[in-house]
């Protein structure tokens, strides 16, 4: 491929370009990709369609301009058979009074021998055929069937599968005659539905019941972490608080450390005195007690002497008795 070479197609939602014979350079290679044809009109006639191979523009000699003579007018049709996909959006109320919107989607491809169908658009001025000027000649045709669908049903009824099925049949086949007419076949459709006054109402009362949970949840995780930080700076104000008055008790201890020595040496004198009349005392207890003890036991002696003495005064005077009586017994025997 060369640089001179001419390319039709450069944006992907184009489906077919119009091109007139002078707006080609002379014998510019064309190149048609797979999809891709080209529907040659010779003065306003189509004289063939060509596919996929390297095609020359505006030729300077030809065989039919040999044989028949005279200039002919040449335009090319140059189109893309697809897929490619048309959306149409719509509004309507269900019957239930529901405002129910959407987009209705076809998917469609052309054919080779229906594509020349398109050059009723460039006879309208299209020259440049995209998928949002097709899309907006089917607009109409399908705001038209959904409204009269949608009256149909709920907004319940249109969120079940049959329903949904039925409604995208019904518009495939309410538009079928007119994309058959543009040389295209219908694949299949599909509609999208947004939600509906209802259901965005649920939606965004579920989101504010969901965001008052996440408050109400964030405002505790804040609280905790208030408490934690409140606790954490009591503990640095206890642990403030505390050190400080350490450091005062000490300063103060630091101040009074003279008076306490001389309260503590005077302390210590105050007790060895106290020892000293304390251990004198205890020996003149002791010693009264031991004085005690030695007049108890010299009593005790004089008692028993007292005792012996007396013992000995009775036994002397009995055996006196004694004595005196075997005297008087003895002269009343002599005398008898």
């Amino acid at each position: 491929m060369t640089r001179e070479t001419y390319r039709w197609r450069e944006e992907p939602d184009i489906i077919a370009r119009f091109v007139h014979d002078k707006e080609l350079p002379k014998n510019t290679p064309i190149v048609l990709r797979p999809n891709e044809v080209c529907v040659v009109l010779e003065n306003g006639r189509i004289s063939g369609i060509v596919t996929q191979q390297v095609m020359r523009a505006n030729p300077t000699t030809s065989m039919l301009r040999r044989v028949f003579g005279g200039k002919r007018q040449r335009s090319y049709l140059f189109a893309f058979l697809g897929p490619y996909t048309f959306t149409m959006p719509f509004t309507s109320k269900s019957s239930d009074h529901q405002t129910l919107r959407g987009e209705a989607s076809l998917r469609v491809h052309a054919s080779r021998e229906n594509i020349a169908r398109l050059i009723q658009l460039p006879a309208k001025g299209i020259m440049e055929i995209r998928t949002s000027d097709i899309s907006n000649l089917l607009i109409d045709e399908a705001q038209a069937y959904m409204s009269k669908t949608i009256q149909r049903f709920t907004n319940d009824e249109l969120v079940q599968d049959q329903a949904d099925e039925n409604t995208t049949i019904g518009l495939c086949m309410a538009l079928r005659r007119t994309i058959e007419s543009f040389g295209m076949t219908i694949d299949h459709s599909y509609i999208t539905w947004k939600p509906s006054d209802k259901v965005r109402l649920e939606a965004e009362r579920e989101h504010v019941t969901n965001m008052a949970e996440h408050a109400s949840i964030q405002a505790e995780r804040d609280q905790i972490t208030i408490d934690a930080q409140l606790g954490t700076q009591q503990r640095r104000a206890d642990y403030s608080a505390r050190s400080q008055m350490i450091g005062k008790s000490a300063l103060e201890r630091a101040k009074r450390e003279p008076e306490l020595a001389q309260l503590r040496a005077q302390g210590q004198v105050d007790e060895a005195a106290w020892e000293n009349k304390h251990r004198n005392q205890s020996h003149e207890g002791e010693m009264l007690r031991n004085k005690a003890k030695s007049k108890a036991e010299v009593m005790e002696i004089l008692r028993g002497k007292e005792l012996s003495l007396r013992e000995r005064k009775q036994n002397h005077d009995v055996s006196l008795a004694i004595a005196l009586f075997e005297v008087v017994q003895e002269k009343k025997r002599m005398r008898n």
